[in-house]
């Protein structure tokens, strides 16, 4: 038995707790040291551009993938005015894409995704990719790279490339390239080092 449990229960004192008073000052030295502390680990323009050009090359792969999967016609079509882009499987294999709902459903990868907020199709200051002659912001066909059973980029000998940038930042940027192979690159602009 413990020195505490010989005493007897009348002398025992209640245990006491916390009070409203001391809990709201616990939650406003946190909330005050977050406020403080939350500001530096904001995501920097580079950092942002940076992960929605990696989810933009993953997306172009998975519908690429899906193309050979599926041995079917495969596309990504990039709306620059909605800041959007969406991936489409020919569902019922007649060689046309739509551009509709079951389209995107049957492609089961990401369907239509926008931008993420602040990043924008363009490439800013930066000059354009050792690979693009264009120079334009999207450099494939009709604003759309498609793919056929084989994986290949139709129509055949041609590829492209998406430029995105930072709205905040004009010397983060982008580009996502793909070649006639299908093959994907993500290239990053360095104002001091050019593209990588």
């Amino acid at each position: 038995m413990t020195s505490r449990d010989q005493t007897p229960a009348r002398h025992r004192r209640p245990r006491a707790g916390y009070t409203i008073l001391e809990l709201l000052v616990v939650v406003a030295i946190v909330g005050i040291t977050l406020g403080m502390v939350a500001p530096r680990f904001r995501m920097s323009g580079a950092t942002a551009v940076q992960l929605a050009g990696t989810q933009m090359a993953q997306d172009i792969d998975v519908t690429r993938t899906r193309a050979l999967s599926t041995r079917q016609l495969s596309r990504v079509a990039f709306r620059e005015g909605a800041k959007a882009y969406g991936g489409y499987l020919d569902h019922n294999d007649d060689g046309v894409i739509g551009e509709v709902a079951i389209e995107w459903q049957e492609l089961r990868g990401f369907g239509e995704r926008p931008l993420p907020a602040g990043i924008v199709y363009g490439r800013g200051p930066a000059p354009a990719i050792p690979d693009d002659a264009s120079g334009g912001t999207i450099t494939f066909t009709n604003a759309r790279v498609e793919f056929d059973s084989r994986g290949l980029v139709v129509p055949q000998g041609t590829g492209g490339v998406v430029y995105l940038r930072s709205e905040t930042e004009s010397d983060a940027v982008v580009a996502i390239s793909v070649a006639p192979s299908g093959n994907t690159r993500l290239w990053t602009w360095k104002s001091v080092g050019g593209w990588k």
